[in-house]
């Protein structure tokens, strides 16, 4: 893409952007999107760019929770439901989400086993005041982010967790929740193991249940009653309402002695940083330092490498909690290291922070666009558990009562334009709809306007306000018009035609951001007129084959576009380069295929291609031929006659504008009978005008055991490209008033009249 500055541009002139130092680095923020995610939390998509020289860039995307919101409280889920399995961030929101609690953002959590129990939290894990998973010798050596009972976050470098059964005579202790029993080990099962214990028949396990008025804490006691025993069975099965206790050796003979009903005591603590707290989520982080605590940022012992990386912070009140996803390991975005991801929570407010799975498992969701964040894998990875902000409804409520714009802020070069997008909540602040429509933009003239199609032109002599109204609901988005900014004309070149007219994309460059800048206000002249015009809103026609040259001129900026033009001689046309046999590369799979192309000397005799069918693993024929499609075709039409049974087609053609081949196949054609594969170009390559020329590559037919051994033809008419379809004869006409040009449809063709003839695109010219 060209870049001509209209004048010199500095990021700095950016109203809506500010710096910060990041490990002693200026950096440049661009607020991309803020909305509000849910109820009392907002989602920001952030972009970090250096100051110095603009490179650099890193790509972030920040989830803040107020938790004091009565419809919000925040909660982990496991992948899969149990502590071994894993799952997409994405799908642990859409599998929690109920009528009355709706998982509507979040993060990836902790690191994970990735061999034999994978998805195994590497630490302790804490869902729902229920101990999950507490790995031995953790607490020292790893971080942990937490919620409390209370809904506040919470951090620890350092944590110890202690577990006791209290009976009658003695006090046991339970060496650990969930996952596997060791010899003479006493553990807690319950549903985030599973459906069972997984134990062997070598214990004694004993299902509890709390008694009425108890509730499971992390911290504290809790009174049970024994609802089974069983002795040399193992495997006991678990469910939400039951736990079990299950023992080993010397934990065993005790368990033996207890009865249906007996009433025992469970003893419960865990200390955070030698505070005893009652936890009800927790997530572990990483053996380094903690990277941000009570408001210090680590400056040595942190993870000094780029990576995607996935923070959790809290506000020094606990009342506000972050999940923070800078994305990395890609030419867009480097990544950072965790003194960084330090560095921006605390700027967004973040006095405590720890460090979560990085990587490809760094995921920032929100509820119901589905990952924010480019993940390093490509895709979404599923992880080992994940926190995610929740709303608390009482009911299902579709109904809008509040709009936002999904970008609040715009910053424009003079004459960009902004299509902004609205958001619509509930009464609780949940989002129930992406795109709200019929939304009605506003200014004052000094600002800009609004145009025939209802987008914003930024026309006016300074920023200011943009209001939107929606029925009886408003909002507002600034504006903020940039003194100069980099504009260009978005092709370098174009194939064009008469049949699809062109409007020239002028596009500005707003820090990272590409804005359009309305074609309508740059004078717009062809240096060929005979070739191609263009109207005074930047409209291009082709006139007649050949090339030329179309100029936009708006102030001291001024940019060209190559324009070719092709124009059909009928409304379907067989595709020039089909009997040119001699550039076919005709190939097949065994060899002893043997296929070959015979091309009549009679033009109107139909293309055979020859082959012997005999056996052999995965047969295929194929002819290749790397040639341009002529002109702009609406369609592409493949006729084809076969005495042979294929199982597939498959047609490969590659747009201009893409290094991928689409792949088309059609399946099952008729045997001894005309088929006609048909392609819609819009629908398989899109509207967008650089997708033309399009390549052909080639045309693979895969033949089945059906087919008949020996001699096979494919009889192939020729390749048809179709430009539009002929409808009845009405007249229609479409004034350039700037040109004195206009083009009209009459008797099934197509013409363009200018001053000095009338064209027909169909191949003949008239004297005016």
């Amino acid at each position: 893409m060209k870049r001509i500055l209209l004048s010199l541009f500095s990021l700095l002139c950016l109203a809506s952007s500010y710096a910060i130092s990041l490990n002693g680095v200026a950096y440049n923020i661009d607020t991309i999107s803020m909305f509000p995610a849910g109820p009392g939390s907002t989602y920001y998509e952030l972009r970090f760019l250096r100051a110095d020289n603009g490179k650099g860039r890193m790509d972030g995307f920040l989830l803040a929770v107020d938790t004091r919101n009565p419809y919000v409280h925040v909660e982990q889920v496991l992948g899969t439901g149990k502590i071994v399995g894993t799952e997409r961030p994405s799908k642990m929101a859409e599998r929690s989400t109920t009528e009355n609690k709706i998982f509507f953002a979040g993060s990836n959590g902790d690191f994970f086993v990735t061999q034999g129990d994978v998805g195994l939290p590497t630490n302790t894990t804490i869902v729902n005041k229920e101990y999950a998973h507490t790995p031995a010798g953790v607490g020292a050596t790893r971080r942990l982010g937490c919620i409390d009972a209370d809904g506040r976050g919470a951090t620890a470098y350092y944590h110890s967790v202690s577990m006791q059964l209290v009976l009658a005579d003695t006090t046991l202790k339970i060496a650990h929740a969930n996952y596997k029993r060791n010899e003479n080990e006493l553990v807690l099962y319950n549903i985030h193991n599973g459906t069972t214990t997984g134990t062997n028949a070598y214990g004694a396990e004993v299902q509890i249940q709390l008694l009425d008025g108890q509730e499971w804490n992390t911290s504290g006691t809790m009174k049970v009653k024994v609802t089974k025993v069983e002795d040399q069975v193992g495997s006991m099965s678990l469910d939400k309402d039951h736990a079990v206790l299950s023992g080993h050796g010397t934990m065993a003979t005790e368990l033996s002695k207890l009865n249906v009903g007996d009433e025992i005591t469970l003893d419960f603590e865990i200390r955070l940083d030698d505070e005893i707290v009652n936890v009800a989520q927790s997530i572990g982080s990483e053996n380094y330092v903690q990277i941000l605590q009570e408001g210090k940022v680590a400056q040595s012992g942190y993870w000094n490498e780029l990576h995607p990386r996935t923070g959790f912070g809290v506000s020094q009140t606990r009342d506000t909690v972050y999940m923070l996803v800078v994305d990395g390991r890609s030419a867009i975005s480097a990544g950072c290291t965790t003194k960084v991801l330090a560095e921006i929570l605390q700027h967004y407010g973040a006095y405590d922070a720890v460090n979560w799975d990085g990587g490809g498992s760094s995921c920032i969701y929100v509820r119901p666009f589905g990952q924010m964040n480019n993940g390093s894998d490509g895709n979404e990875r599923a992880c080992g558990n994940g926190m995610f902000a929740v709303a608390n409804v009482p009911e299902t409520d579709n109904t809008v009562v509040k709009i936002a714009p999904y970008q609040p802020i715009y910053s424009l070069p003079r004459y960009g334009v902004a299509a902004p997008q609205f958001l619509g909540y509930n009464k609780y602040g949940v989002l129930v709809e992406t795109n709200v429509t019929g939304v009605q933009l506003s200014c004052a003239p000094e600002v800009g306007e609004i145009l025939a199609d209802g987008r914003f032109l930024a026309s006016g002599e300074a920023g200011g306000k943009l209001v939107a109204t929606w029925g009886d609901i408003t909002t507002e988005l600034d504006v903020r018009l940039l003194a100069s900014a980099p504009i260009a004309i978005r092709l370098d070149s174009v194939l064009c035609d008469a049949l699809h007219p062109y409007k020239v994309e002028v596009q500005g460059t707003v820090g990272n951001n590409i804005v359009e800048v309305l074609a309508d206000a740059l004078d717009w002249v062809s240096l060929d007129p005979s070739i191609a015009i263009v109207n005074e809103n930047g409209e291009v026609t082709g006139v007649q084959n050949g090339r030329t040259q179309i100029v936009g001129t708006l102030g001291e900026f001024s940019d060209t576009i190559i324009v070719d033009v092709e124009l059909p001689e009928a409304n379907k046309i067989t595709w020039d380069d089909f009997r040119a046999v001699d550039s076919w590369e005709v190939k097949g799979s065994p060899t002893s295929f043997k296929p070959s192309l015979l091309l009549p000397e009679d033009s109107n005799v139909p293309v055979n291609l020859m082959f012997t069918y005999g056996s052999g693993r995965n047969p295929f024929v194929q002819l290749s031929k790397d040639s341009l499609f002529y002109s702009l075709p609406e369609h592409i039409w493949i006729p084809m006659t076969t005495n042979a049974v294929f199982e597939k087609v498959i047609v490969m053609i590659r747009a201009n504008n893409s290094n991928t081949t689409e792949q088309i196949t059609f399946l099952n054609p008729k045997v001894g009978e005309e088929n006609i594969f048909k392609i819609d170009v819009k629908e398989r390559f899109g509207s967008d005008v650089a997708i033309f020329p399009l390549r052909f590559v080639s045309l693979k037919m895969v033949p089945t055991s059906e087919t008949t051994k020996g001699e096979c033809y494919v009889t192939l008419p020729g390749i048809i490209e179709v430009f539009y379809e002929q409808t009845t004869d009405v007249e229609s006409i479409t004034s350039y008033p700037a040109s004195s040009i206009m083009k009209y449809m009459k008797n099934g063709n197509l013409y363009i009249q200018t001053m000095d003839n009338t064209y027909n695109v169909l191949g003949i010219s008239v004297s005016k």
